[in-house]
């Protein structure tokens, strides 16, 4: 992240994904999985996403700036919504309580972004940030037994558009999986 600006460790989202799986031969434990489902990501942190704007109506880089010294906030998260289309490959023991490990990748699109602030002055949202990445790629894993994974998601692609702003902020994620079926 930019300088001077701060991350909560613990910033709850959510995802959402239905798979068609197709096991390598009767008895593999090897299979392929495509689907599709949704990833809504907070980030809550003390900066604020600030979009240039110049005397002639134009607008300019977008840059994760943090909050004045002194500013007093109670909530502050920035939201990110996409459809995606994941694919794994996965390793599924047999058994009652079986060992799950995959590994994959996603293709997501944006559907919806807002940053949400509660302060003295209210609850404000912001909505459709100007250079927020529409399509973005990354690297997933999940690993677990049973119906509990551990699951982890790596972007290639930046939260702003390259050139456009803090192009240097990479989401990754970190998560609790419930695993209900295969």
């Amino acid at each position: 992240v930019p300088s001077g600006v701060e991350l909560r460790p613990y910033s709850p989202g959510f995802k959402a994904y239905f798979f068609s799986d197709y096991t390598f031969g009767r008895e593999s434990i090897f299979s392929f999985a495509w689907g599709f489902g949704v990833s809504a990501d907070n980030v809550h942190s003390n900066a604020a996403l600030v979009q240039e704007e110049f005397e002639d109506g134009t607008t300019g880089d977008q840059v994760l700036t943090p909050f004045p010294e002194g500013y007093e906030y109670e909530k502050n998260k920035f939201v990110t919504t996409y459809l995606e289309l994941p694919i794994e490959l996965r390793l599924i023991t047999k058994g009652r309580s079986p060992f799950k490990w995959a590994v994959g990748f996603r293709v997501g699109y944006l559907v919806s972004d807002h940053q949400k602030i509660i302060d003295t002055e209210g609850k404000r949202k912001f909505y459709n940030f100007e250079h927020v990445t529409t399509f973005r790629y990354g690297l997933s894993t999940r690993i677990g037994f049973g119906k509990i994974a551990l699951t982890g998601f790596y972007s290639l692609t930046p939260l702003i558009e390259e050139g456009k702003g803090s192009d240097d902020v990479i989401p990754i994620s970190v998560g609790l999986a419930i695993v209900p079926f295969r």
